[in-house]
């Protein structure tokens, strides 16, 4: 016979014999059914020896003689009872002899429905600590007070919402070590708003009942499903509050990243371009800019637009999607159509490519076909337009005056007079005391790297940087923020990259 079985038995036959059982001997009343309590006495024969060594075992008994009809008397006489017969093999086969015998006999109980009317815990092992947290999961959704629940498993409410949160997050693997209960909080601020308003909604979609969550979170279960609503129509966006978008304005001031770089065509001959580029695209990512300006970028001869594979490398990399605008110049080594270009995580409106050879002042012509590549971008709802340029390297330097003089009206032209901020970025192949650069500080434009530092900034070569023509002009109400070189590895390309920030 099972231990279950058993112990159900035996409980259930003694219960209302105890107090006749435990009585002194001076006692004379006795139960009118003298063959049942023949039996009980029986029973209760073989358990004395046990009464001496376990006084809990003997509290147990007074407990069940003083209220016989006690559930939670007879779940405690149970319990002890198992211990005995759990450690005491010879008795549980007494017993289990006697218990066959009464059956034989009709003098048993009925079992189904002794065990029916159990709770589900007790039929199964109280103190195993998964069913236990299972029943307390149970209770709480069925609106039991969450302070009762805890009492009753001798617990505090923290573990009990702890339990209930890894059960609604992996079921019941969540909670099969107690010291291994983990909450997806544990690691961030649990009382940051905006992450127990996500905690709320996936509570609500694991099947827990609004009124729990509510008891958890001191809230009403209106709350709930309008926080459940909102997040529904516009994900975590809906359920920010303005508190929450100050928050991050003051963590996150309204900064605009722009680097610059010399790609120098396929560079070594296009050996290892694939390297090359997630290099580049990762060296980037990390300064996590808004815009990219390249220069000396490939399309064509069986090449996929260079800059174009940078950003969808880091479109991989950093969540956002960077697209591209590419504007043919010429070939380089007579066979790689090379030009500039304009990357942005932001949509590129109104991309334009601006011809720097044609209509230049004084009929100046550079030697080879020159173009800028132009976009205008809105980042917080203000105007940008950002130019991608590669000027010629003519001996003449008003040949690059001219080109930047074109340049300016073409943007005016293109853009009107009156973008927020204009940036004009790339290789301009001359030092920051020629004509061009002069040209541009009188037009307003401030040299980025220049006005963060009084020194330095070479970008030529990058073996051995010796003159700096590579610049990131900026003009418009804006603060210069930071500036730096990047990008510096040789094999990488002959030139270094400028990155600046402008607030």
């Amino acid at each position: 016979m099972d231990i279950k079985t058993l112990l159900y038995g035996i409980t259930s036959y003694l219960m209302p014999f105890m107090p006749y059982l435990l009585q002194s001997p001076a006692g004379k009343a006795q139960p009118a059914d003298a063959q049942a309590f023949m039996w009980a006495k029986l029973i209760m024969d073989k358990l004395k020896s046990g009464l001496k060594q376990r006084q809990s075992l003997k509290d147990a008994m007074q407990d069940a003689a003083d209220c016989p009809f006690d559930d939670d008397a007879r779940a405690a006489f149970r319990l002890q009872l198992r211990k005995i017969i759990e450690s005491d093999d010879a008795l549980a086969r007494e017993l289990s002899e006697i218990w066959t015998t009464m059956s034989a006999q009709g003098a048993g109980v009925d079992l189904d429905k002794e065990l029916g009317s159990a709770k589900w815990l007790d039929t199964l092992n109280r103190n195993d600590d998964v069913l236990r947290r299972l029943e307390m999961v149970r209770l709480l959704r069925t609106g039991i007070q969450p302070e009762k629940i805890a009492a009753e498993f001798h617990t505090d409410v923290n573990y009990l919402y702890r339990v209930h949160s890894a059960f609604s997050h992996d079921g019941v693997y969540g909670i099969l070590s107690g010291s291994n209960i983990r909450h997806w909080l544990d690691n961030m601020n649990r009382e940051d708003p905006v992450l127990r308003r996500l905690e709320m909604i996936r509570l609500l979609r694991s099947g827990t009942p609004a009124e729990t969550i509510a008891k958890e979170y001191n809230c009403i279960k209106e709350y709930v499903y309008r926080i459940n609503d909102r997040f529904s129509k516009n994900a975590s966006i809906g359920i920010l509050t303005e508190e929450d978008f100050q928050k991050y304005r003051a963590l996150n001031p309204q900064i605009v990243r722009i680097s610059s770089f010399n790609l120098h065509g396929i560079h070594n001959d296009g050996l290892n371009n694939t390297l090359r580029f997630k290099h580049i695209a990762g060296e980037l990512s990390a300064n996590d800019p808004e815009v990219c300006l390249y220069q000396e970028v490939i399309n064509g001869a069986g090449i996929q637009e260079t800059s174009a594979q940078i950003a969808a490398l880091m479109t991989k990399t950093t969540g956002y999607y960077y697209r591209t605008h590419y504007s043919y110049c010429h070939l380089y080594m007579d066979k790689y159509p090379e030009g500039v270009a304009v990357s942005s995580r932001y949509a590129l409106k109104n991309p334009q490519t601006i011809d720097l050879n044609k209509d230049l002042v004084e009929g100046l012509r550079p030697w080879m076909e020159r173009f800028a590549a132009a976009a205008e971008v809105e980042i917080y709802g203000r105007r940008f337009v950002f130019a991608s340029v590669h000027l010629d390297h003519h001996e003449d330097p008003m040949v690059r005056y001219a080109q930047a003089e074109k340049l300016l009206k073409s943007l005016d032209l293109l853009y009107g007079e009156s973008p927020y901020c204009t940036i004009i970025a790339g290789d301009f192949n001359d030092v920051e005391d020629s004509a061009v650069i002069t040209y541009l500080k009188k037009q307003g434009y401030v040299d980025a790297y220049r006005g963060c530092h009084s020194t330095g900034g070479n970008t030529f070569p990058s073996s051995a940087p010796h003159t700096r023509i590579d610049y990131i002009m900026v003009r418009g109400n804006v603060k210069l923020h930071h500036a730096a070189l990047i990008l510096k590895e040789p094999s990488l390309s002959d030139h270094i990259g400028v990155y600046a920030v402008i607030e």
